[in-house]
């Protein structure tokens, strides 16, 4: 440093838009999703994630606004939160178990303006929308339906040049909803900070010598999935994602797979180890498995 330290010098922070970045400098040709036997690179996964963001500022989301999610987990589901994540966005993930007036107050209370949901949700959104005037683009996730935009249109008319903005580690990225057994579900911000220091302190980088593949089968709705899908990403790791648990899929999908790391609650993990054909299962490549 020169004389005087710091002085002159600009703080470089990095926020969890930058995870994804970093990991496509380095492991473009790595599998970062696996989901229900097909695989997208850390390249096809930033390409997505960029038309995504393009996309969305299309439809008027600007830094600040709301990106609400109503599905279980999927491929879309990690794309929405970091291409919202690049734009300076709040993405909001809904708890697709909530009873139908909890998610309308989410939905009001979180001032999601652009939802994406699941087909098997559209009956009970199209109740909700017109008590919900701050919704002003619903997006489809499954199959087309002709009353609303569909996820595959909208990336493939969107431009594919960089986006980004300007993020501050204050920033909030996720709004997280309590599950609301004593009263309403509450709105728990998520700040940038929040999520990369917490990766910074327990994750290794990306590296092109190591592989890890990582079974995800909590919520992404829930802080625990989140996390651990922020982290596999910094880490150059490959998401195995199911869309919601199950003891047979967990162990037919982590044996097919060759999984080495899984992330399980308790009672997941005393479900799968009880199971009467646990030890019909090859998981010899599991070497950990973190839960809380």
């Amino acid at each position: 440093l020169p004389k005087g330290g710091r002085r002159g010098f600009k703080e470089i922070t990095v926020n969890t838009a930058d995870f994804l970045n970093i990991a496509n400098a380095i492991c473009p040709e790595r599998d970062l999703i696996v989901f229900e036997g097909k695989g997208w690179t850390y390249a096809e996964t930033n390409a997505r994630v960029t038309r995504l963001g393009n996309a969305l500022v299309a439809l008027g989301v600007a830094k600040g606004d709301r990106v609400g999610m109503l599905q279980v987990n999927c491929p879309q589901y990690v794309e929405t939160y970091f291409a919202a994540a690049r734009i300076g966005a709040i993405f909001v993930p809904l708890n697709f178990r909530a009873k139908e007036d909890e998610i309308s107050y989410m939905l009001l209370n979180s001032e999601v303006n652009v939802l994406f949901a699941g087909n098997r949700y559209l009956e009970m959104v199209e109740s909700i929308l017109p008590q919900a005037p701050n919704i002003t683009h619903c997006i489809t996730l499954d199959e087309k339906k002709e009353a609303y935009p569909h996820y595959e249109e909208l990336l493939n008319t969107a431009s594919a040049a960089e986006v980004f903005c300007d993020i501050d580690d204050d920033d909030i990225t996720a709004l997280m909803y309590t599950a609301g057994t004593t009263g309403r579900p509450k709105g728990v911000p998520i700040r940038h900070s929040g999520l990369t220091n917490y990766i910074l302190e327990n994750v290794e980088p990306a590296d092109p010598e190591r592989e890890e593949r990582n079974l995800l089968s909590v919520p992404l709705y829930h802080i625990a999935g989140m996390q651990t899908m922020v982290a596999a990403v910094y880490g150059g790791r490959t998401l195995v994602l199911m869309r919601r648990f199950d003891v047979q899929q967990w162990l037919e999908t982590a044996q097919k797979e060759r999984v080495n790391r899984a992330m399980l609650v308790p009672s997941m993990l005393k479900w799968i180890i009880d199971n009467p054909d646990f030890c019909k299962y090859d998981l010899s490549n599991l070497k950990v498995l973190t839960y809380g």
